[in-house]
């Protein structure tokens, strides 16, 4: 997964929290963290950067574009996984010439401002507390 894909599923996630969350079909951002596994840290800070105001849902008197838009927000984030399964793939080239088949890391909540994936596993650069080095050519050594 690319940091663009990242960041614009992380965002989808967010529209999908918020949209709930101001119709009140989650009173607290913690209720709705635990009920979808997302990290709690991560959906108050969304749910601070709004101005907290919300708008009570009569389920009698909720029209037909009203359900679709709650449900849309439901599958959204029910399409969320923490399982490492249901994850992309790591891709990074093994020495063997394959792909690595591992599943990308999640980032630590303080981090999701650049998406909620990283674009490689753990092995590979996925939360690397070091920078990866860069291949140098031939031309840079001989200046």
């Amino acid at each position: 997964m690319t940091p663009e894909q990242s960041r614009d599923f992380t965002a989808r996630l967010e529209a999908a929290a918020i949209f709930l969350l101001e119709r009140e079909i989650f009173r607290k951002p913690d209720d709705l963290a635990r009920r979808f596994g997302l990290p709690v840290p991560v959906v108050r800070y969304w749910w601070r950067q709004t101005d907290q105001t919300t708008q009570p849902v009569i389920q009698d008197q909720l029209s037909a574009r009203d359900v679709k838009a709650i449900r849309k927000a439901h599958q959204t984030l029910e399409g969320w996984e923490k399982v490492k399964r249901y994850r992309p793939a790591c891709g990074a080239r093994l020495p063997g010439g394959k792909l690595c088949k591992r599943s990308v890391a999640i980032r630590p909540p303080e981090a999701w401002g650049m998406g909620a994936l990283a674009d490689r596993c753990r092995l590979h650069g996925g939360l690397a507390k070091r920078l990866r080095k860069k291949e140098c050519n031939e031309a840079d050594e001989e200046s």
